[in-house]
């Protein structure tokens, strides 16, 4: 929940600094349009202002050869006041008006305004204005604003969504990273609770009854059980922030090493341990975790066959498989088989924690390596490793 809490407000964050930008941008792009509008604007004004000078009347008229257009928003009055001209747009702007261009706002709506002398042979003989309505002027640019404030919202909009995925993604190892440090934490307090308690009994009966030596080795196996517990879970925890050592590794001499190892131990149980492996395999992996994920396999088909029986290993190009003729693992408990601190009730009078085939299987993974078991309950178990 705190990750996507801190996915949304980086989301909202970047998302805010890109609409900011937009803003920034479309004022200043829309500040130089409109500079660029309002200018047009006047020189047309000027234009036409220009073209009604050609008729200036000498005496008070009722109307002008001009466009019709212009008729309405002309005004023309002599050197001394009197009014030539009006057309019925200009009644209302403001006479005298200062030279240039000024602003008027008539009936709710607001004009421009030039007002320009007229001069004959270097004499003022009069003044001609002439209106245009400032929202003729501007043109479209209210509306090219209004498109760009909504493609403004629309992108960041978009890029919120994105801003999303990707902080989701960057902050998926950390996410993952407080989930294994939660999992490990409830896996040790889960799995401490048992051994501690027993060894606190040990330590009860031994103070009732005197017998300190038994009970101080008691509570020596004890606490040796919860070392070996420990560690299982630190190798776990260590394989989740592992960086991965590939190297070019001949998978068949590695083979023969581990199993070779394991001789001694089958013997003992007059137990046959043979390995049949294509020569000369070579694949890309870390030797050590390979070698670990081979001992715990070959630990678990050693522990659950009973005397007398078998184990083959065999390496292909393509896998690598491990059968034993074992107890076998009951259809219910397959899917559950990698699970952390996972025992079948069968295999829980063997001893163990429930932790080494998910080590393997974290250990597969990290390699992209998968792996597959069959087993048949009373006849046997076999593992098999693929290779990608």
């Amino acid at each position: 929940m705190i990750f996507q809490r801190i996915s949304h407000r980086l989301a909202l964050q970047f998302t805010g600094f890109v609409f900011l930008l937009f803003l920034v941008n479309g004022v200043i792009f829309l500040a130089v349009d409109f500079g660029n509008i309002q200018h047009q604007g006047h020189m047309k004004m000027q234009r036409e202002g220009d073209l009604v000078l050609q008729h200036f009347p000498l005496s008070p008229v009722r109307t002008i050869p001009l466009p019709p257009r212009l008729r309405d928003r002309v005004r023309l009055v002599d050197g001394s006041g009197n009014m030539l001209y009006s057309g019925a747009g200009v009644t209302e702007v403001p006479f005298p008006a200062p030279e240039g261009f000024s602003m008027a706002h008539i009936e709710d709506e607001d004009y421009e305004v030039l007002t320009v002398p007229v001069l004959v042979h270097g004499f003022k003989k009069g003044t001609m204005q002439i209106m245009e309505p400032r929202a003729a002027l501007l043109g479209d640019l209210p509306l090219r604003a209004a498109l760009y404030l909504l493609v403004s919202i629309l992108i960041s909009a978009l890029t919120y969504l994105v801003g999303l995925l990707f902080s989701r993604r960057s902050l998926r190892p950390a996410e993952q990273m407080m989930e294994r440090l939660e999992q490990f934490t409830q896996d040790a307090s889960h799995e401490l609770r048992t051994p501690l308690a027993v060894l606190n009994s040990s330590l009860d009966v031994a103070l009732r009854s005197q017998k300190y030596k038994e009970g101080i080795e008691s509570a020596k196996e004890d606490v040796r059980e919860i070392t070996r517990l420990i560690e299982r879970l630190l190798e776990l925890a260590q394989l989740d922030r592992f960086a991965l050592r590939k190297d070019r590794i001949d998978l068949s001499a590695l083979t023969h090493e581990t199993v070779e190892k394991f001789q001694m131990l089958a013997r003992e149980k007059s137990m046959a341990l043979t390995v049949h492996a294509t020569p000369n395999i070579v694949a890309t992996a870390d030797a050590l975790l390979i070698r670990q994920v081979l001992s715990n396999l070959l630990t678990n088909a050693i522990k659950f066959t009973p005397a007398g029986g078998t184990v083959e290993v065999n390496l292909t190009k393509k896998s690598l498989s491990i059968r034993d003729s074992g107890i076998g693992i009951r259809p219910e408990d397959l899917p559950h088989l990698f699970d952390r601190f996972f025992q079948a009730d069968d295999s829980r009078s063997h001893g163990g924690f429930g932790l080494g085939l998910a080590l393997v299987k974290r250990i597969l993974d990290l390699h992209e390596w998968t792996i597959d078991v069959k087993s048949i309950e009373g006849k046997g178990t076999t593992f098999i490793v693929a290779f990608s």
